[in-house]
C-alpha cells in the first residue's frame, strides 16, 4: 500500500508527463510551448477545433508550474504566444502581396513582428502566474484571471487588437457563444481558460479523487452553458422588420485590380449591373436599402456636387429608398488635405443623406504610428500611400423608413463594447469591409466570427457587406440568415432581423466588470501569497 507521501506525488502517466517536461532543455521546451500555441490557433475560425483548448491550456498551466524562475516562465509564455499568434494571424502577410508599393517580402516580417510584440502579453501572463506563489486550483484560477486581464490589455492598449480572444473560439459554436450576451467575450475567455486549465490538476499530484472533485464541476460549466444557450436559441425565432429588404452587393473585385485606374469605371459598372439585376427599368426593385462594401466606389469626388457616379447610383433607387457605399473622400483643412475612409448614404435624388468617417483606423494599414520615426530609418514606404485621418466618433444613422443603424468600417466591428452608441442605441449594425486584402486565407472567416460575437453581445443584428466575401446577415443571436462565401460574385436579398431589448448592462460595462474581477483575483492571490511568505 502506498504511503501518504507517495500518494501526494504524481504516479503513472502523470509522472511520466511531468518528468518529460522537466527533462527538456531550453530550446525543446520553447518548441513545445510554440507548438502548443500553434495548436491553440486551430480552435479559431475557420477550423473551430475546440478540443484544442482542453489540450493546450492544461499544458500551459503545467509549463508555468514547472518553471524554475520567473524568466523561464516568461520565456515559455512568450514562445506560446508567438506560436499562437504567428500561426493564427498568418493571413496578414497576404495583404503585402496586394500592393505594388510595398514589398511582399515584408509580409512574414510583419506577422512575426506583430506576433512577437503581442506575445509579450502572454509572456507576462505566464510570469505573473508563476511569480505569485500558489498551487493547485489556485494556480489555475490565477492563470485564468491573468490570461483574461492581459487579453483585455491587448484588446485596448495602443489602439487595441482584440483578435483571437479565447472566448471568440466559440463564435461558431452558437449554443456556447450565447454566453457573451451576459458575460461578454472576456467573461467567456475567463470561463474557458479556467475550465480547460483545470485539467492540469489531474497530473500535478495529490489525490486524484479529490482533484477530480474540483475539476468535474468546472468542466461541466461549459456543457451547462451550451444547454442553456441552445434553449435560448430554440425559444427565440428570428423576427424581421416588415417592408425592409436589404440588397448586399458582392462584386468580387480582387485587391490587385481594385485601384488600377483603368479599371475603376469597370468596377463601378460591375456594382451597378449586380444592383439592378434584370430589372427592365434598371432599378433595384423593391429594395429599401442597397448596400455596397468598403471603398466599392474609388472616386474621391463621389461626395462632391455634380458627381456623375453618385447620380448614376441614385438612378438605381425607387423613390424613398436609399443606397450606402464605402468611398474614400477628402477635405482641405488646416492647410492640409485630409483623406477619410467613409460610408455615405444616398437617396433617389442623388443627395448625400448621411455620412460616416471611420474613426478607428488600422495601424500600419491606414496610418502609421510614429510615421516620422519610420521615415527617418528609411521605412517610409510602410505607409503604403497617403494615410487616412480618423473621423470624430461612432454614429447612429437614421434614414427615413430604415431602422437606425451603427455604421462600422472594416475592423471596427471587432472591438467589444465599442460598436454602438449607448446614448443613441441603433436597431442594427452595418459592417462594410474590404476583406479582399486577405484573399482566400483564414482572415475573412475570423472577421465574420468576430462580427457574430458582436451581434450576440449587443443583442442586435449585424449586416456584413464585403467586396469578395464573406457577406452575411446575422440575427440578434448570431444566427446566419443568409451569406455569400469567399470569391463569389452576386447579390443577397434579405430581410432585416429585429433587435432584442437592450442588455440590462451595457457591453462596455460588462467588459470592465470582468477585467476588474480578474484584477481583483490577481491582487487577492498576491496578498495571500505575500502574507504567507511573511509568516514563514
Amino acid at each position: 500500500m502506498a504511503t501518504k507521501s507517495q500518494q501526494s506525488q504524481p504516479q503513472g502517466y502523470a509522472a511520466r508527463l511531468l518528468n518529460f517536461l522537466d527533462g527538456q532543455g531550453r530550446f525543446r521546451i520553447a518548441l513545445i510551448a510554440f507548438l502548443g500555441g500553434a495548436l491553440l490557433a486551430q480552435a479559431f475560425a475557420p477550423r473551430n477545433f475546440f478540443p484544442a483548448l482542453f489540450i493546450v491550456f492544461p499544458l500551459f498551466v503545467l509549463l508555468v508550474d514547472r518553471a524554475r524562475t520567473g524568466g523561464e516562465a516568461f520565456g515559455r509564455g512568450w514562445w506560446a504566444g508567438f506560436g499562437f499568434l504567428s500561426i493564427g494571424l498568418n493571413w496578414i502577410s497576404h495583404s503585402f502581396t496586394q500592393q505594388d508599393n510595398v514589398p511582399a517580402i515584408l509580409g512574414p516580417f510583419a506577422v512575426f513582428g506583430l506576433s512577437a510584440l503581442m506575445a509579450i502579453y502572454i509572456g507576462l501572463t505566464f510570469w505573473l502566474s508563476w511569480r505569485i506563489n500558489t498551487r493547485g486550483i489556485g494556480r489555475v484560477v490565477l492563470f485564468a484571471a491573468s490570461w483574461t486581464l492581459f487579453e483585455g490589455a491587448r484588446g485596448m492598449l495602443f489602439t487595441g487588437f482584440p483578435w483571437h480572444l479565447v472566448g471568440s473560439a466559440w463564435s461558431e459554436w452558437l449554443s456556447v457563444a450565447q454566453a457573451v450576451h451576459y458575460t461578454g467575450v472576456y467573461g467567456l475567455s475567463f470561463i474557458t481558460v479556467l475550465a480547460a486549465g483545470s485539467l492540469a490538476l489531474l497530473v500535478t499530484g495529490g489525490s486524484l479523487k479529490k482533484n477530480a472533485f474540483v475539476v468535474l464541476p468546472l468542466l461541466l460549466v461549459l456543457p451547462v452553458m451550451s444547454f442553456t444557450g441552445k434553449s435560448r436559441l430554440d425559444a427565440n425565432e428570428t423576427r424581421y422588420h416588415l417592408g425592409v429588404t436589404l440588397r448586399l452587393v458582392q462584386a468580387n473585385v480582387s485587391q490587385r485590380d481594385k485601384w488600377r485606374s483603368y479599371l475603376i469605371n469597370d468596377h463601378f459598372d460591375n456594382h451597378m449591373q449586380l444592383s439592378r439585376g434584370n430589372d427592365a427599368d434598371g432599378k433595384a426593385r423593391d429594395v429599401k436599402l442597397l448596400i455596397w462594401p468598403e471603398t466599392a466606389v474609388q472616386r474621391e469626388t463621389f461626395d462632391r456636387e455634380g458627381s456623375l457616379q453618385r447620380w448614376r447610383m441614385s438612378r438605381l433607387l425607387e423613390y424613398g429608398n436609399f443606397a450606402v457605399t464605402g468611398v474614400p473622400r477628402f477635405e482641405r483643412r488646416d492647410n492640409r488635405i485630409h483623406y477619410f475612409n467613409s460610408l455615405v448614404a444616398v437617396n433617389s435624388e442623388g443627395d448625400i443623406y448621411a455620412r460616416y468617417d471611420k474613426n478607428h483606423l488600422v495601424p500600419f494599414g491606414e496610418y502609421v504610428p510614429f510615421a516620422s520615426l519610420f521615415e527617418a530609418v528609411g521605412l517610409g514606404q510602410l505607409t503604403g500611400g497617403v494615410p487616412f485621418s480618423s473621423g470624430a466618433e461612432l454614429q447612429t444613422i437614421n434614414l427615413p423608413g430604415v431602422p437606425s443603424f451603427s455604421p462600422l468600417i472594416c475592423y471596427e466591428a471587432i472591438f467589444p463594447g465599442r460598436v454602438v452608441r449607448n446614448d443613441e442605441r441603433p436597431e442594427w449594425m452595418l459592417n462594410i469591409s474590404n476583406d479582399a486584402w486577405f484573399g482566400l486565407t483564414s482572415g475573412p472567416y475570423q472577421h465574420l466570427a468576430l462580427a457574430r460575437l458582436r451581434a450576440i453581445e449587443e443583442g442586435m443584428p449585424i449586416v456584413r457587406s464585403t467586396s469578395t466575401g464573406i457577406s452575411a446577415v446575422l440575427d440578434s443571436f448570431g444566427r446566419t440568415v443568409g451569406a455569400m462565401g469567399l470569391n463569389k460574385r452576386g447579390v443577397l436579398d434579405l430581410p432585416l432581423p429585429v433587435a432584442l431589448e437592450a442588455p440590462a448592462v451595457e457591453t462596455i460595462v460588462r467588459v470592465y466588470a470582468v477585467l476588474t474581477l480578474c484584477l481583483g483575483l490577481v491582487i487577492g492571490f498576491a496578498v495571500v501569497s505575500y502574507v504567507g511568505s511573511r509568516r514563514k
